[in-house]
């Protein structure tokens, strides 16, 4: 006889049955969900089991003839009984073969009930003649169980208020991602798609004094995120309320964040890669976060929460950002830390309006006098280039409820409250952004990202968040020395042969405009990922950039996309069709979340700076050109040329502006394998962008 070992004695089927035994089989990550196979009755079960046979099995004789009978109303319909019960109430029908009263199903008819009447309440309950039947909990068994058969299945696109004695139907997933900070995400799939996983978000909706305190700005914040759809930023797939607390579902499963995964330093899913599709994945990501943070800032919302834990990579190597950081309720499930914040901030967000110099560090132009602490971007058009208006938080339009189901109750539901935007800019953003850019080429060079943090620190005495600290490691402070690593990298670059870091001397001249210490100095966020889109186009042989087509830019011809209706303008946002009651309650199905464009009309005070000139024309300037061989077929964006070093728009210029158009090169100036030189080295001279 063989010997027991621990692998054949304790494995997913036993501890299915000890959990089954001892009742713990529930939803659990310690319960194999591929060895419980738990029973939800959806539509497609509850159509397969409620068959002819099925319900002539369940009456009797002489009731199974009047199936075939019109139904008693029968100057109204022409239905016989059985086609009623197939029709129209398979569900009423499970309901009282569950407590035994399968023959009152005829009374349910002849009151013309259906399965949208569900959930019934107790008073037409009582209308059934249960009680004399049997015993008097039978109206009560009826009022429960209906709610195993009335399964609301979440959708894309949906949001659903569950009542208290509804059941969710999402099954646990057995997996945790190698991130300690996203495990309290919980894995999640839908009933019988176990390989469809989902990550579930909770934040609470109250507290013990006001149990619904946060609920509109829970609704308020999903709305939002959803009228803002990009491939690198984690969606709101679903979202729904369930006993106290809100519930977001995406579809991006993050496994890392940007911060655990360069300080794995070999992650397994990034080793399996060869060499140069690493490289070449590295410098893509460059380019989708800020065509990611472009979208954001075209349709008027800022991050303000740019930092490498709040990025997400999942198993495939795809980047995203976790949320919109300037969404407030979107940060309650997260652990806070007051150092990272004030690590990766921007200098204005970090000094007093008295102390703050935007003259200091700057490279040219002489910056207009006016001290802000906040300096917000944004003008009521939605431009990207537009100059500072400070905006309000979200304030949510009234939409109509929409009800699948009438529960017996009713809320009323208070007036949201407007939220306040403090040091929430895009100039701001930028420089988070750059922050962020620079720890990825960090990465990409193989330096370990504690000597960067080593390198950079400063002793001064810093309090952030109530912790005293002896050392300073944020960006701002430290400029010079970040200027000096960066000196490294740009000569670290130049003693690699591989095609890939042509590009690292560009990017690096590129991240010190987003680093300056004046935020007007700084590019706009178009600007940048226009600027990296033209760096890794004319000087490396990438095979695909992501994201080049730049579909999510706002103003596009219609000829140049085929989905071009959805991104024209800001008032384009979609109002997706939905199922409405007029005599809903409380409980409701927001089917695809009325999106209207007085959203973002309700950020207000908008006062422009002074010695700043809005250009909203600018931000939405778009030339028609040939799509290049490399890029999606949908590409049709317009790029712009690299700037010799003596152009008067060079960063040495006074002059130097990163929002004015440039002509496009033609496919033919990209340089090919076979018109390349050989591979350059540090004492070769080569083409700086600006």
């Amino acid at each position: 006889m063989s010997a027991r070992t621990l692998t054949n004695v304790v494995n997913d089927q036993t501890v299915a049955l000890n959990a089954l035994i001892y009742g713990y089989a529930g939803h659990s990550l310690v319960t194999p969900q591929h060895a419980l196979q738990q029973i939800w009755w959806t539509e497609e079960r509850i159509n397969e089991r409620v068959t002819t046979e099925f319900v002539r099995s369940r009456l009797q004789p002489h009731e199974r003839e009047r199936l075939t009978l019109p139904v008693g109303f029968g100057d109204l319909s022409d239905d016989t009984y059985i086609e009623w019960i197939m029709e129209k109430a398979r569900r009423l029908f499970l309901v009282l073969v569950e407590i035994g009263e399968a023959d009152r199903i005829f009374t349910v008819v002849d009151k013309s009930w259906d399965d949208d009447d569900l959930p019934l309440a107790m008073d037409d309950i009582e209308q059934l003649s249960l009680s004399n039947r049997r015993d008097n909990h039978a109206n009560a068994r009826f009022y429960h169980t209906q709610f195993t058969f009335l399964l609301r299945e979440l959708r894309e696109g949906v949001h659903i208020d569950y009542a208290p004695n509804e059941e969710v139907p999402l099954e646990h997933v057995m997996q945790l991602p190698v991130a300690v900070s996203l495990q309290a995400w919980s894995r999640v799939h839908l009933p019988k798609k176990p390989k469809e996983v989902y990550v579930r978000r909770r934040f609470p909706l109250g507290n013990a004094e006001t149990p619904d305190a946060f609920e509109q700005d829970f609704i308020l914040d999903v709305e939002s995120a959803r009228m803002v759809e990009h491939e690198h930023l984690a969606p709101v797939w679903a979202s729904y309320t369930a006993k106290g607390a809100g519930y977001i579902v995406t579809n991006f499963v993050g496994q890392h964040t940007l911060r655990s995964f360069i300080d794995h330093r070999n992650p397994t899913q990034y080793q399996k890669l060869a060499k140069p599709d690493r490289r070449w994945l590295v410098l893509n990501w460059l380019h989708c976060l800020a065509d990611a943070i472009a979208t954001l800032h075209q349709n008027g919302f800022c991050h303000s929460a740019i930092r490498p834990c709040n990025i997400l990579i999942d198993e495939h190597n795809a980047i995203a950002f976790s949320d919109i950081g300037s969404l407030e309720t979107f940060q309650k499930d997260k652990k806070p830390d007051a150092m990272d914040v004030y690590i990766y901030g921007a200098p204005e967000a970090h000094t007093n309006s008295q102390s703050f110099d935007p003259n200091f560090a700057a490279p040219a132009p002489i910056v207009p006098s006016t001290k802000h602490t906040s300096m917000m971007s944004k003008s009521s058009s939605g431009s990207s280039n537009s100059s500072g208006s400070q905006r309000q938080k979200l304030t949510k339009v009234p939409t109509a409820d929409f009800s699948g189901f009438n529960f017996g109750f009713k809320r009323s539901k208070p007036a949201p409250k407007q939220r306040s935007r403090v040091h929430e800019t895009e100039k701001a953003d930028i420089f988070s952004l750059g922050c962020v850019f620079l720890e990825i080429l960090t990465f990409m060079l193989k330096k370990k990202p504690h000597d960067f943090v080593k390198h950079r620190t400063s002793k001064q005495r810093t309090n952030t968040g109530g912790k005293n600290s002896r050392t300073d490691s944020s960006y701002h402070v430290n400029l010079d020395k970040v200027e000096t690593w960066m000196d490294i990298i740009e000569k670290a670059s130049f003693e690699n042969d591989d095609d890939a870091f042509r590009a690292v001397p560009h990017v690096l001249s590129l991240i010190r405009s987003m680093l300056s210490r004046a935020p007007m100095v700084r590019p706009a966020a178009r600007d940048v990922r226009d600027r990296i889109f033209d760096i890794l186009f004319n000087y490396t042989s990438i095979p695909t950039i992501h994201c080049g087509a730049h579909r999510h830019d706002i103003g596009l011809a219609a000829s140049s996309r085929s989905d071009s209706d959805r991104a024209s303008s800001i008032a384009s946002l979609r109002t997706v069709s939905t199922m409405s009651s007029s005599s809903s309650d409380a409980d409701t199905i927001r089917s695809g979340m009325t999106r209207v464009n007085s959203i973002l009309n309700t950020y207000s005070d908008r006062t422009t700076l002074s010695g700043i000139e809005e250009d909203d024309g600018a931000s939405i300037r778009t030339i028609e050109q040939a799509t290049p061989p490399y890029v999606n077929a949908s590409y049709e964006s317009p790029r712009k040329a690299p700037i010799p070093p003596s152009s008067p728009t060079s960063p040495e210029s006074p002059n130097f502006s990163l929002s004015s158009p440039f002509a496009h090169p033609t496919s033919s100036s990209r340089p090919s394998s076979s018109a390349k030189t050989k591979p350059w080295s540090k004492n070769k001279p080569f083409l700086l962008l600006p």
